[in-house]
């Protein structure tokens, strides 16, 4: 019996696992030029340079990094309900979507002087998405998987 019991907490901990490695893609470079740029963590919370604030919060990233966190942990403390897959599986389906979306939404935090040479450089290509962005992106797209299929997979395992 006990062992049943565990096989169904297995989905919920690979999500877990995923939206943990996507938040701490957080630390990781995720725009810049080449060799240059800003983590996750300086875009999301904001970064000083020499006294000067250059970045500010960031809303958009700080959920790009944190939904799938909490996906994950929802995941693995609620059961297999309907409502709850649904939840769990939009937590890492948006996160998704703002982790590749984070070098449009990085001029937000951007005084206005570093704001329009930003948007610049964007739109002549020279900032690019980097790693941490794209690998937290994949986990929470696998993340989104496991916990569409949470049910399915417990029932496989056991």
């Amino acid at each position: 019996m006990a062992k049943s019991n565990v096989k169904k907490w297995i989905p919920g901990g690979i999500a877990l696992l995923f939206g943990l490695v996507a938040f701490l893609m957080m630390f990781l470079k995720a725009v810049g030029a080449e060799g240059e740029g800003y983590t996750g963590a300086e875009l999301a919370f904001g970064k000083k340079e020499m006294g000067i604030e250059v970045l500010g919060f960031n809303i958009l990233i700080f959920l790009g990094f944190a939904l799938p966190l909490i996906g994950g942990i929802l995941s693995f403390i609620i059961g297999n309900g309907f409502l709850m897959k649904i939840i769990t599986t939009a937590c890492f389906v948006v996160g998704a979507v703002f982790l590749f979306c984070t070098a449009s939404f990085s001029s937000i935090a951007f005084n206005e002087a570093g704001k329009e040479v930003w948007e610049a450089a964007i739109k002549e290509g020279l900032i690019k998405l980097q790693a941490g962005p794209i690998v937290a992106g994949v986990f929470s797209i696998l993340g989104a998987v496991v916990c569409f299929f949470k049910g399915t997979i417990a029932n496989k395992i056991g």
